[in-house]
């Protein structure tokens, strides 16, 4: 089974929301100065590189990152290629999964590349998705909404819905089709944010989610 990094590097370079903190590393104790270990400080912001967003983000009173089922994070996902500027309900018609990717154009910058202009998420398709039963979404975009919205239609619907939004993937090396995600939030208590390490589980041969062992039962 081939195991697939779907997670953004993070070091000094990564590309962040402009003015948002960006990543910063440094030493507390070096074994060249005479200390018996190596010891390294991050500080960051919460929406770098990959990462969840809990509805706090967007509302004042949401729930926060102590909120989320881990459920949602693990099992069959569905990576859905999507070449247009929009993610748009006809492009989930296939979807068979609870869990769904978008690969955009996103996916071919690097980490320490900003977006000029994202692939949003339509919010008839969140309505759609919410239909079939679907638990996360996830995107290679740093948002789910146009770089410049400030109504961030996109954010409330998930969170109308009580679906999971997982930003910032790198699928550059996901195939569309089938796989088994398992991508957990880091346990940030109170955030409106977690960073996430993200895997794809590939064995090549699942065509429906039948298909698709389920790691939690």
């Amino acid at each position: 089974m081939e195991l697939i990094d779907i997670s953004r590097s993070l070091s000094p370079a990564t590309a962040v929301w402009p003015g948002d903190q960006p990543v910063e590393w440094s030493w507390t104790a070096r074994i060249d100065e005479g200390h018996s270990v190596n010891l390294g400080s991050v500080q960051l912001s919460v929406h770098a590189g990959t990462h969840v967003d809990a509805p706090q983000h967007v509302r004042e009173n949401g729930a926060t990152t102590d909120d989320f089922d881990l459920s949602a994070f693990v099992g069959p996902v569905d990576v859905v290629s999507v070449q247009e500027e929009c993610v748009l309900p006809y492009h989930v018609e296939g979807v068979t999964a609870k869990r769904v990717l978008f690969k955009t154009e996103a996916s071919t910058l690097s980490s320490t590349e900003w977006p000029d202009s994202i692939t949003p998420i339509h919010p008839d398709t969140v309505a759609a998705l919410a239909d079939a039963g679907t638990v996360l979404v996830g995107t290679d975009a740093p948002s789910v909404d146009p770089l410049d919205s400030t109504d961030l239609l996109a954010h409330h619907a998930l969170i109308k819905e009580n679906i999971v939004n997982l930003e910032g993937l790198a699928l550059r090396e996901a195939e569309p089709g089938l796989y088994q995600l398992v991508a957990l939030p880091i346990k940030v208590r109170g955030g409106d944010a977690a960073p996430v390490r993200a895997v794809l589980l590939d064995r090549g041969t699942w065509e429906n989610p039948s298909d698709v062992p389920d790691l939690l039962t």
